[in-house]
């Protein structure tokens, strides 16, 4: 049955294999039905592939008697369109092996985070979905912006967004794929029994202030409709914002990080005038407010604050000379490994890359520091601590040699 999920994923089982770190030989046998998958190996494949156990353990003649759309998962009949690339698909299979194994650490650790869950049910409990849709997500956005620490001070929040989204058990990844049209996407990671939400934004040459954006819009989509229908895909350049879910998830997005309170914080505090923004000025609204220049100038529009006509005029200022005197967020990656010293950039870059995937990855920070504490307080062994950072064991403790000394002390 293995080989029939495989091929609703799209995916073959050496591709797949080399993903989760088994023998191809092996596991190219578990997918023929010529040898048993291993009791302890289930969890892992279930929660990748999004199939029940039950069916994996199935024999191959049973699959005989089924179509490939009474297999396949709805998040791979959202990941198989012709719009995406192998990369895509992989990097899925990566996110999800991470999402498993950070259930398991949870498990260990019992510090399980699952306060989204009351969240994001109250904020569609409480939603009139009848309304316009980008009034839907300004209305989701104040609560959630009530229920969490983006409310805290009327200033920009993308310095604590991501530890915000993490502390209520959302999943954030953020890595680079090259060959992607992928700028974001959210889908639910885990078993039914222990799922959450994972929203993923592509680095590849989108600015920090661009991600954070990204990152609500698909918060905006797994509150509301990821868990129903696998996923919410977004690409680059995407002609599909006037649709009703992207308006909402937008509307979302800009309401939790730029409200109307935000904007007149930061220009009050600047001694800017609306009514004559200058570049300089607007680069500084948009090094405080942490998101992109576009957001900035729509938000104020929207709050009255521009007026509509002055807004394209406004989108096309050049303020990029002036954003990177005020934000080193505004530098490219090498401009800040240049920044902060080639020892320090190993210790940015380095501690969270995996070694033993095809396709290397950017692991998040809070996620590298969540196994190299349990480690440290020996709730897992060290080749457990390698295998959640995808690693072998001597790079584990090179990377944190003075836990591993304390640890093995």
């Amino acid at each position: 049955m293995l080989q029939n999920v495989l091929e609703s994923v799209g995916l073959d089982s050496q591709t797949c294999a080399g993903l989760l770190g088994f023998n191809p030989a092996v596991f190219a046998e578990w997918s023929a039905g010529q040898r048993p998958i291993p009791e302890s190996v289930l969890p892992l494949l279930s929660a990748v592939f999004s199939v029940p156990p039950s069916v994996l353990r199935a024999p191959a003649k049973a699959a005989r008697n089924l179509r490939e759309e009474d297999i396949t998962p709805a998040i791979w009949y959202k990941f198989r369109g012709p719009e995406l690339v192998n990369a895509d698909r992989e990097c899925v299979v990566l996110i999800r092996q991470l999402g498993h194994y950070l259930n398991e650490l949870e498990a260990v650790t019992r510090n399980r985070s699952v306060q989204w869950k009351t969240l994001f049910e109250s904020i569609r409990n409480s939603t009139d979905l009848q309304a316009a849709p980008r009034e839907q997500g300004r209305s989701a956005a104040r609560m959630f912006r009530e229920a969490t620490s983006l409310s805290h001070g009327a200033k920009g929040s993308g310095e604590v967004l991501r530890g915000a989204l993490r502390s209520l058990g959302v999943l954030v990844f953020e890595t680079p794929l090259q060959e992607s049209r992928l700028e974001g996407c959210s889908f639910y990671v885990g078993t039914q029994s222990a799922s959450r939400p994972c929203v993923f934004a592509n680095t590849h040459h989108v600015t920090w202030f661009r991600r954070n954006m990204v990152l609500m819009h698909e918060v905006g989509h797994s509150i509301f409709e990821s868990a129903l229908v696998g996923a919410s895909l977004d690409f680059l350049n995407r002609e599909d914002m006037a649709e009703p879910l992207e308006l909402r998830a937008q509307a979302f997005a800009q309401e939790c990080l730029v409200p109307k309170s935000v904007l007149v914080h930061v220009a009050q505090s600047h001694g800017i005038k609306w009514a004559n923004l200058s570049g300089r000025s607007l680069a500084r609204i948009v090094a405080d407010t942490h998101v992109e220049q576009r957001t900035v100038v729509a938000a104020a529009a929207e709050a009255g604050l521009i007026a509509a006509d002055a807004t394209e005029e406004l989108k096309r200022i050049d303020i990029i000379s002036d954003l990177h005197e005020f934000s080193n967020h505004a530098l490219s990656t090498e401009e800040y490994l240049e920044l902060i010293g080639a020892k320090n950039a190993h210790e940015w870059i380095g501690k969270r890359s995996t070694t033993l995937t095809p396709r290397p990855l950017r692991l998040p920070v809070g996620y590298v520091t969540t196994v190299v504490d349990a480690y440290r307080d020996c709730q897992i062994s060290l080749g457990k601590g390698a295998e959640y950072l995808m690693i072998d064991d001597s790079e584990f403790a090179g990377r944190f040699g003075d836990i591993y000394q304390g640890v093995e002390e």
